[in-house]
């Protein structure tokens, strides 16, 4: 930084002393009342996107440790993006991918934190399901179905959609939790618990258009799940199967058959 023109270095010097005001000194010569009010404003406004990213979570957390976090985050992670609603998002990578566990981290933090940006991200994704060409009035069984791209099949070992106040797993439940979050025509975000059968169904149906651009039928993907599963009762699999498409096409999950 020493071979900086002396602009650059006051800057620097200045947004270093604004990331990190206990480990870099101000610039001597601006009086510490300023930088305060620059302290306080570029924290605030990270600190308020991160609690409003993570509602529940920030609720979970003493109010210490919460400050604590954020300013670890502040300090040292190194987000690229310029926009402020990518905030969230970098705020989950460093909870993910940089920060070391604490042994009074709950166990289920990590989970919670994926599912509240999984729901903050499915309501400011810029896709329009509306856009793409589809009947809603075919044969989902017999015709290519025409699956939302704002639709997202997740599992977790905690139930993280429960957790809260009245709510605070002590260890992980011996199954594990499925869930499928979306957005509907509508805009407004929706979310299904679901099972191990269904969650699958939606991912068949998902990996055939990202991996080989293909859209199956309803029977095409109900046979793969078949063929996985094992499932005892292959009729049974079936009816079960149409029903789970028209659960997703009134949830705007699938968007109906291909034109």
């Amino acid at each position: 930084m020493s071979n900086l023109p002396k602009f650059q270095q006051v800057q620097f010097d200045f947004a270093g002393h604004l990331r990190n005001p206990e480990g870099v000194a101000k610039p001597s010569n601006i009086e510490d009342r300023r930088m305060k009010v620059y302290r306080d404003l570029f924290y605030n406004n990270v600190e308020n996107f991160c609690s409003n990213s993570f509602p529940i979570l920030r609720d979970l957390i003493a109010e210490e440790k919460w400050h604590q976090l954020v300013r670890d985050f502040f300090v040292h992670y190194r987000a690229h993006s310029p926009y402020f609603k990518d905030i969230s998002k970098a705020f989950l990578d460093y909870l993910e991918n940089h920060r070391e566990t604490s042994n009074d981290d709950y166990p289920f933090m990590l989970e919670l934190a994926h599912w509240e940006w999984m729901e903050l991200n499915a309501l400011s994704d810029v896709g329009d399901i509306k856009q793409f060409p589809h009947d809603r009035n075919g044969d989902l069984y017999q015709q290519k179905i025409v699956i939302s791209p704002l639709a997202w099949p997740l599992v977790y070992q905690y139930p993280v959609h429960r957790i809260g106040d009245a709510y605070l797993p002590e260890s992980e439940p011996e199954q594990p939790t499925f869930l499928i979050i979306s957005r509907n025509r509508e805009h407004e975000v929706d979310f299904m618990e679901t099972n191990a059968i269904t969650y699958r169904l939606l991912e068949i149906l998902q990996e055939a258009e990202a991996e080989k651009n293909l859209q199956l039928t309803g029977e095409e993907a109900i046979a793969q799940l078949q063929g996985e599963s094992q499932f005892p009762n292959p009729l049974q699999l079936i009816e079960g199967g149409k029903q789970i498409l028209r659960d997703f096409l009134e949830r705007d999950v699938i968007l109906g058959v291909n034109l």
